[in-house]
């Protein structure tokens, strides 16, 4: 079963952003994501996920909120300020956090989803 297409909004083929610095997950996501159809973007963190969109606003970004540096929390604030359509991509937290502190800081983020 594939989460990403229960929403009636979403396409079967997206381009999705994966931003997580383990290496093992990001690849164990990267190839979850292609074999339900998807074109993941991998990259091990917020840096490297601005620069990615310098190549164009993906369908969905995944950012892991406990990233070293710029944390999740910091991606999703800077995209949604971006002009190029930061306020369109859908954004999912992907996170091991499940405090109500943490949820409330990912909506007021502007985070769409929080996945724990």
């Amino acid at each position: 079963m594939n989460p990403l297409a229960s929403s009636p909004a979403l396409q079967d083929h997206l381009r999705i952003l994966v931003v997580e610095d383990d290496p093992e997950s990001l690849q164990m996501m990267g190839a979850l994501l292609a074999v339900w159809g998807h074109d993941p973007v991998l990259v091990p963190g917020g840096p490297e996920a601005l620069t990615a969109l310098s190549g164009g606003m993906p369908d969905v970004i995944l950012p892991d909120l406990g990233l070293p540096g710029m944390d999740g929390f910091e991606v999703a604030r800077k995209v949604r300020c971006l002009p190029n359509g930061g306020d369109s991509v859908l954004i999912v937290a992907v996170t091991a956090f499940r405090s109500d502190e943490h949820q409330r800081q990912a909506w007021e983020a502007g985070f769409d989803k929080y996945l724990m």
